[in-house]
Formats: structure tokens, sequence, C-alpha cells
């Protein structure tokens, strides 16, 4: 009798446990769809809980984007991780009450999308300047995929926020001289050498746009900051060989022309007048190469018939 009785009470407890599991349980589902709200499917849904670190459970949503599971002990909190190849994961917790359905919806954004929305929450919270930073590198972009009125509105855009930023005038200076807007050229030129006076190869722009608005003054001046500032650069050296050879010293000027056709080997102006140096030095190959040269770069050139004059006599 003992024994019968101690199977009895066996069977009675394990028919509790299994009333009490089947009592504890609830549904789990959601949709999973993208910012558009078009459905995703195959998106991978990962139910977790931080009450059993052994739990697990992986599904896949349909093609309505739609899941759905049982959750055999609805007691416990539980965790939902929503991701698929392309977009950003989504996660959830959630505590179904017994009994009843819970719902773990997800908008799931693309990673281009996720990245716009933190680049914006970014600036948002930038100081001005930081902010004209992110739009001066927008512009930077736009420039080098080619669209120049695109990365002009970013460049004033950029200025607008941040008016002590050279590096946004030079780049709208540049734009300027480019579109033939001279005015402009010099206006934000002058703004941006003001604000950072390193800015030495702007010289030569403003010296070439003063020049063209007949200001013969201004385009001197600025010449010559641009030389002072680079007197290494093919232009410089060329105008002090002219200099030189305008003063009679024949073996400067060969120095410093020589210099510049070696910085700028397609110089045509400077390869004429070395020639005339050379020739001035009775240094007839040298004169020939480089009379040659000219006429090579510019067979029209303005030079040109004193070249085609001069090579006969160092042949």
């Amino acid at each position: 009798m003992r024994k019968a009785n101690r199977a009895v009470t066996a069977l009675a407890v394990f028919g509790l446990a299994a009333v009490l599991t089947a009592g504890a349980q609830a549904r789990l589902k959601g949709r999973v769809s993208d910012s558009a709200g078009k459905p995703i499917e195959g998106a991978t849904v990962t139910v977790t809980t931080p009450n059993l670190r052994t739990f697990k459970m992986t599904l896949k949503s349909d093609k309505k984007g739609e899941w759905g599971t049982i959750l055999n002990d609805a007691t416990m909190p539980y965790h939902v991780r929503i991701e698929k190849e392309g977009y950003a994961p989504a996660e959830s917790d959630k505590k179904v009450p017994v009994g009843e359905v819970g719902e773990v919806n997800a908008t799931l954004v693309s990673n281009s999308e996720a990245a716009a929305a933190a680049g914006a929450a970014a600036q948002a919270v930038a100081s001005p300047a930081d902010q004209a930073a992110f739009v001066y590198n927008d512009g930077v972009d736009l420039l080098s995929a080619g669209n120049k009125a695109g990365a002009e509105a970013k460049f004033l855009e950029a200025v607008g926020k941040n008016p002590d930023l050279p590096q946004g005038w030079q780049a709208l200076a540049t734009l300027a001289y480019e579109k033939k807007d001279w005015a402009k050229t010099i206006e934000y030129g002058q703004k941006a050498v003001d604000l950072d006076p390193t800015l030495t190869k702007m010289y030569g722009i403003m010296s070439a746009a003063a020049a063209q608005t007949g200001d013969k003054k201004a385009a001197a001046e600025w010449q010559a900051k641009f030389e002072e500032a680079n007197p290494e650069t093919p232009e410089a050296l060329y105008n002090k060989g002219i200099d030189a050879y305008n003063k009679k010293k024949i073996k400067d000027a060969e120095a410093m022309l020589l210099k510049a056709v070696e910085a700028k080997p397609d110089f045509a102006l400077a390869h004429f007048w070395l020639g005339m140096a050379s020739f001035n030095l009775n240094k007839k190959a040298a004169a020939k190469e480089h009379l040659e040269k000219y006429l090579e770069l510019e067979p029209e050139g303005s030079e040109a018939a004193t070249a085609k004059e001069l090579l006969p006599l160092v042949k």
C-alpha cells in the first residue's frame, strides 16, 4: 500500500507541474517593415531572456514581414533583436502577461538612412563652427563629383554658418574665378587671405582677376605678393629671369629661366627667353634646343617669327 501511495503522489506532482507550465504561456508576434512601410521578408528575429542564459529562439519573418512564437514561460521578461543585412538592427524588451498576446513591431532603416540620421543628429548638437565644417566637407564631396553648382551652394552655406572659415572663402574665390566673376573672385579671395595669410596661392588668382577688371596697379601688387610668398614657382622664376635679362644680366637670366622650365617643362615663353639668353651667351646648342621647344609649344606664338629667324644662326 505504501508503494502504491508513493506512485500516486509522484504522478500528482508531475501533473501539477505540467498544468503550471501550460498555464504560464503567452504568445509573441510582430511585423518587420522598412521606412516606407513595406514588409521585410527573411529578417532574423532572435528572442532571449536575461533570466535564462541558455535560452535562445531564432525565427524568420515571412513574405508579409510577420513572425510569431509561443512563450512557454511568460513569467520571465524577454529581449527581441530583429536584423537583416543592409539594415540597422532593432531591439526591444518585452514582458507579456500570461495568457495574452504581445507585439513587437519593428521598422528597420537602411544603413545609409541610419548614417544620414546619425550625421544630422551630430550636426544638430555641434557648434556653429563644426556645423560649417560638416557643410564645407559636403561641398568638397560635391566638387569632387563634378557638381560645381551644388558645391558652391554648400560653400556659401558653410561661410554663412561660420564667416571665419578661410577654406570656404578660398573655395568660393576659386569657383568665382572659373566662372570669370572677377569681382567675386577678389571679394572672396580677400576674405580668405585676411583670415589665413598662409593661403599665398590666392595671390596669383587675385592678380589675374584684378588684371581682368583693368586694375593694373592692384594686379601688380598682388603679383608682387605672390612672387614674394612663392619665390620658386615657375611664374616667379620667369619674371625674375625677364627682369635680369632686361638689366643685361644674361647669366642670371639664364639661371632663373632654366629653373622655370625645369619646374614647368611646357612653359613656352620661358623656353623662348632661355633660348635668347643662350644665344647671347653664344651657347648655340642650348639656344637651338629652347627655341625649337618654344615653336613646338606655340608654333603661332607672339615670338614665333623671332625664333624662326634665329634658328638658322644656331645650327
